[in-house]
């Protein structure tokens, strides 16, 4: 996905033809809601793809090394780490991102990546190709 997304976000999402909505998935526990929450909070200043993306490069260090992994991630990603540590630690997005992890699995989704376009579900990172024809298709209804 780290090839095919960008792709639909520039060619579908910003010129404003489909939406790309995002919901977490704690499928790894703590680590997993440390995760989502400081993509959130990486939100807060504008920055909530690019962190989600460094999140995704780094993941295998973000096993052993959470916290710093994901103030590595930040500082990759252009977000401010003092503001990040104080929203964490805060908790601010702590209920969002639960009821974000209730919506999905009420939906059935179990794991990721889960694409919803029209009434087709796309399980898994897929070539772009498999995405067109249906954004195609659901841009112009």
């Amino acid at each position: 996905m780290l090839e095919t997304e960008p792709r639909i976000v520039n060619e579908y999402v910003q010129p404003g033809k489909v939406r790309l909505v995002y919901r977490h998935l704690l499928q790894l526990g703590e680590r997993s809601e440390l995760l989502a929450e400081a993509a959130e909070c990486a939100a807060d200043q504008g920055r909530f793809w690019e962190m989600r993306q460094a999140i995704y490069r780094r993941y295998n260090q973000l096993y052993t090394e959470t916290l710093a992994g994901v103030e590595a991630a930040a500082v990759e990603a252009g977000v401010e780490v003092d503001a990040l540590r104080a929203c964490l630690a805060a908790g601010s997005h702590e209920a969002a991102v639960r009821a974000d992890y209730e919506a999905a699995t009420a939906e059935g989704v179990r794991s990721r990546p889960v694409f919803l376009i029209g009434e087709r579900r796309i399980v898994g990172a897929q070539p772009f190709s498999v995405f067109q024809e249906l954004l195609d298709r659901a841009s112009s209804a």
